[in-house]
């Protein structure tokens, strides 16, 4: 049987590498780090020169038992960014270039059993024009160090090396499995199970190396987005009726395909909808664990009610991955690039990025598409024909990917994916398929982000306007049965060079932040979701914040039925969405603030308050200097209603009050379900959330999320707060990035992380006289 061996703690790092370094004992100046890791540590903005590249070293001392003697020794790594020397024992074990994708080597014939080895890893994270991303200005770091996992892999000499598994005909009940072992001739049995009961078992007689079997099951559930249904496949290689290995693998049942009318999941029509996202956090770069990992994939498919994402632009964690399957998360994976195409060694490691990312992602049922060319790359005949061919070698089924973003490119993939940047505010918001490429399936993978960078704490107009760009895109591809679906541009803003961002090395292109925190556009997303209500109102009603102080509407993303407006506790009217709109929930827009209270309040017809409201809007608009027909509409009611002047602006000023409480109240099938209310501040107090309390250290360390918010008497963010605050930690967590941070736009993030030294952990927060405090229990390794 196959042992793992983690080892992702107590490495020891120096950030200068210098070639002495190697074998000799490891000494004071090296610092104790676990994995994952970055270096170097950024700041939030204005990173200065810091990511440019280093070259470091990391040691490990580990012991192996004896009883490993004669085994198969294989160190692995799931990701170093972005070049890795290895050396084990002062021997040089192998380099690895390329900074996404697992790789590993055979270590047997270095290994000292029964006493301490030493593992020693130079990390070099400059930016090399061979090894992709890299070449050309990129929008994205790269970052540094070892940033996921690393272990040892134990095996005996007759093992499993691969397993890929397959329905070829969804119709069918057979699952295909085409399996690698080590030896020629054995049995593999094969059994699987369904919520862990066993429903298959079965053994079969190879007689080469690579063989391919097929298991018939009685029946089987289909995985889909709303039922992400997983069987456990259980492989077993025995030989002289000795079992020598096993592997267990998730899969899920599912049929895909992309199609000149849209995409279809399991022969029905699933409009896509997205975002991309970038796997980095602040501070550290890359370097978050497992629940991190899972974290993120949670926040696109449960907060964002995003049913797919892209993994731009590189392979990303494999826990995130998993973590896709588990929830019924689409994912369009793909190999890193940014528009540059180097020589011939970039060529190479773009086909070895390929091969790495098919087989190392084959099983996932989430991935419905690989992206198999440069994101945004010009055409190559030659590169994107040895790509497309490679990928359809490795995986017969999956469709291809590859993103442009210009018109009618070369295409060897089966799907047009394409980045449709056209919305700029204006009219025009999404191309049509057949002015891109003619007669293909199609799908636009980015869209907004760098068209319109908006911050949490940008003025209110801003940060609806962003939410509304976003909005008019789904719009519009919802409703062209062409456009398989849409992917925006992006999840979380994210840090870059200086040449791209907002000055201070921050793409502020997210519908969250950095720290997940939730922009309006946030909300366009999440309505669209039918698993929890959601209610949210795009603006705090503050008339100051916008020109002229003039609020002709305002709107509410919501998955309910319709919205009731309450102003000062009195109902003003019921608000519906679109009912032609082909978005399952699109914007509700509020554009009447005065409903019935003049007829019912001032003694109104019904043509007297319809003309008021007309001059009302005027008088916002124009102030006294109104157009003719406004002076003679307000003159005819004057005389009508025996008005003086004082009377008209006292009137006006009733129903425009900038110190109105707004009432939003969201109705599902006539149910009140949720309520929202805008109104001056009187009452502001500070809150302290945690994603989780209880923290599970296992291979690796564990972390969670905590935010801070400034919150008024409804519990709306105070967006333009920007208190400053000090965090403390204390037992058994440790925090991530500086101790003295402010909020931004009314909250502020961070993470925490476990140390191994207790099974309490303590956060304290200061701001201003209050110390907000939280609790964290440490499930101990």
């Amino acid at each position: 049987m196959r042992d793992i061996i983690d080892l992702n703690y107590d490495w020891k790092f120096k950030k200068d590498f210098f070639v002495e370094d190697l074998s000799q004992p490891i000494t004071e100046n090296y610092e104790s780090v676990d994995l994952p890791h970055s270096f170097p540590l950024i700041p939030f903005n204005y990173l200065g020169e810091l990511y440019r590249g280093y070259t470091s070293l990391y040691k490990k001392e580990f012991y192996l038992d004896k009883k490993y003697r004669g085994k198969i020794m294989n160190i692995i790594f799931e990701g170093v960014a972005h070049v890795a020397d290895i050396y084990l024992n002062g021997k040089h074990i192998g380099k690895h270039e390329g900074g996404y994708d697992r790789f590993g080597f055979n270590i047997s014939k270095y290994i000292n059993y029964g006493t301490v080895n030493l593992l020693e890893v130079i990390v070099d994270s400059n930016e090399y024009s061979d090894i992709p991303p890299f070449g050309n200005l990129v929008d994205y770091l790269g970052y540094g160090g070892i940033y996921r996992e690393v272990r040892l892999e134990i095996l005996n000499r007759e093992h499993l090396k691969n397993c890929f598994l397959d329905c070829f005909d969804i119709n069918t009940n057979i699952l295909s499995c085409d399996i690698e072992t080590s030896v020629n001739t054995g049995v593999v049995d094969i059994t699987i199970y369904d919520q862990e009961k066993e429903i298959y078992q079965n053994s079969f007689l190879f007689v080469q190396n690579q063989s391919s079997f097929e298991c018939i099951l009685d029946n089987k559930k289909l995985w889909s987005v709303d039922s992400p249904y997983l069987y456990q496949v259980k492989v077993k290689l025995v030989i002289n009726q000795e079992v020598t290995d096993e592997i267990v693998i998730n899969f899920g049942f599912r049929d895909i395909k992309f199609t000149k009318k849209g995409f279809y999941l399991n022969g029905s029509p699933v409009k896509l909808r997205g975002l991309n996202r970038h796997q980095s956090y602040p501070y550290v770069g890359y370097a978050m664990p497992r629940s991190a990992q899972e974290k993120d994939a949670d926040i696109l498919k449960y907060d964002l009610g995003v049913n797919i994402v892209r993994t731009s632009h590189y392979m990303q964690s494999k826990h995130f991955l998993n973590r896709c399957d588990e929830i019924g998360l689409l994912v369009f994976e793909e190999i890193p690039g940014w528009q540059y195409i180097g020589g011939e060694t970039f060529r190479q490691n773009t086909l070895n990025n390929v091969k790495a990312m098919i087989t190392r992602d084959y099983n996932h049922p989430s991935i419905i598409m690989w992206g198999v060319r440069v994101n945004e790359s010009p055409d190559d005949t030659d590169l994107y024909r040895a790509t497309n061919a490679l990928a359809r070698s490795l995986d017969p089924l999956r469709p291809m990917g590859g993103v442009r973003n210009f018109k009618n490119s070369e295409m060897f993939e089966d799907v047009y994916t394409y980045n449709d940047f056209t919305h700029d505010g204006g009219e025009k918001v999404v191309l049509k398929p057949k002015r891109v490429k003619k007669r293909v399936p199609y799908l636009i993978t980015e869209h907004n982000g760098h068209m319109f960078p908006t911050k949490r704490y940008d003025a209110e107009p801003h940060r609806i306007e962003q939410a509304l760009r976003h909005f008019r895109v789904l719009k519009a591809s919802s409703h062209n049965t062409r456009i398989s679906g849409a992917i925006g541009w992006c999840m979380n803003d994210y840090n870059t060079h200086y040449e791209f961002g907002s000055g201070d090395q921050v793409c502020y292109h997210g519908v969250l932040d950095m720290f997940r925190i939730p922009k309006y556009a946030a909300y366009v997303y999440a309505a669209q979701q039918e698993a929890k209500p959601v209610l949210e109102v795009l603006g705090t009603m503050n008339h100051g914040d916008y020109p002229a102080s003039q609020i002709d509407s305002v709107y509410v993303a919501t998955n309910l039925d319709f919205v009731k407006l309450y102003i000062n506790d009195i109902y003003v009217n019921t608000f519906y969405p679109d009912r032609k709109s082909k978005l399952p929930h699109p914007l509700i827009k509020i554009d009447d603030f005065i409903g019935n209270r003049l007829v019912e309040f001032e003694g109104f017809t019904l043509y007297e308050a319809k003309l008021a409201k007309k001059i009302f809007r005027a008088v916002s608009k124009y102030g006294l200097n109104l157009p003719l027909r406004y002076k003679i509409g307000m003159a005819f009611l004057m005389f009508k209603k025996r008005y003086k002047f004082n009377d008209a602006m006292n009137l006006f000023y009733k129903y425009h009050s900038s110190s109105a409480s707004y009432k939003f109240a969201g109705y599902k099938n006539k149910k009140l379900i949720n309520t929202v209310i805008k109104e001056p501040v009187k009452v502001v107090r500070y809150q302290l959330n945690l994603d989780k309390i209880i923290l599970e250290p296992d291979v690796t360390y564990d972390v969670t999320r905590v935010m801070v918010t400034k919150l008024d008497q409804n519990n709306n963010i105070l967006v333009y707060a920007f208190d400053p605050i000090i965090v403390e930690t204390e037992g058994g967590i440790d925090l991530i990035g500086p101790k003295e941070i402010s909020l931004q736009g009314g909250a502020a993030g961070f993470w925490v992380r476990t140390n191994g030294k207790s099974d309490i952990g303590t956060v304290k927060v200061k701001i201003k006289n209050q110390i907000l405090t939280e609790t964290i229990k440490i499930k101990l390794r």
